[in-house]
């Protein structure tokens, strides 16, 4: 621990009217006491922040294997290994638990999309790899789940505003990245008759279509296909 006024005490012979050698072994335990206890509230602070994160997995975990309705609070409490009472701590409800979700996943596509906007490579793969981001991630979590139509209409029912905003911020995101490309040189100008945001809203459409294609459905590496021919073809179409 580290105290900008240390060097003055050695010119001190008493402080508290404790002797000079009696001061530095009560300050030595004082300090160690000391530090316990911040040890202690920071282990105490990173546990608070666990168990949100545990109780968000859990529930993502068991409305994605069993559905919202079949699910409850004690589940994502066992699931979680914690207490019923401190999934209340934390969440008023199962549909705040449900909504912390989406706001967790949202917080993943951003974190996935930025990786791919930096990551090296041509444009199509980064383009590939910000299409992945939202959608690949998606196919990863709900594509086998039987449950996704109810899990599709509780989204719908409970945050539709926004998940509006999330997927208006997600068409904003792939319109910079394109500007940035055009920038850069890397591209040209939309085709003729097409507005970048068009061409945006396009792509999004083909991408969201291809995960029921039926050559797709179940099969990752054919969704990883799509995506990136979906990239090539609106990289080429606005090429020099």
């Amino acid at each position: 621990m580290s105290y900008a006024y240390v060097s003055d005490w050695p010119e001190r012979q008493f402080l508290f009217g404790i002797p000079d050698n009696r001061f530095w072994y009560t300050w030595c335990l004082l300090d160690g006491l000391l530090m316990k206890r911040v040890q202690k509230k920071r282990g105490d602070e990173q546990s608070d922040s666990v168990k949100p994160n545990a109780i968000v997995l859990a529930g993502l975990q068991l409305f994605t294997q069993y559905g919202y309705r079949k699910t409850s609070v004690d589940d994502i409490a066992r699931a979680a290994q914690v207490a019923k009472r401190t999934v209340y701590l934390h969440f008023e409800n199962k549909a705040a638990v449900f909504l912390a979700i989406l706001d967790y996943l949202a917080d993943q596509v951003r974190q996935r999309c930025a990786a791919a906007e930096h990551a090296e490579g041509s444009a199509v793969d980064r383009l590939a790899g910000l299409l992945d981001a939202y959608f690949g991630m998606g196919f990863e979590l709900f594509g086998k789940s039987e449950h996704m139509p109810e899990l599709k209409e509780t989204f719908s029912r409970l945050a539709r505003t926004r998940i509006v905003d999330l997927n208006a911020e997600y068409e904003n995101r792939l319109a910079k990245f394109l500007r940035l490309l055009e920038k850069a040189g890397e591209i040209g100008r939309p085709p003729q008759g097409l507005t970048l945001e068009q061409v945006v809203h396009i792509l999004i459409r083909a991408a969201e279509g291809a995960k029921h294609d039926p050559e797709v459905q179940g099969d990752r590496r054919a969704l990883d296909r799509r995506l990136r021919e979906l990239a090539i073809l609106a990289i080429a179409a606005m090429r020099k």
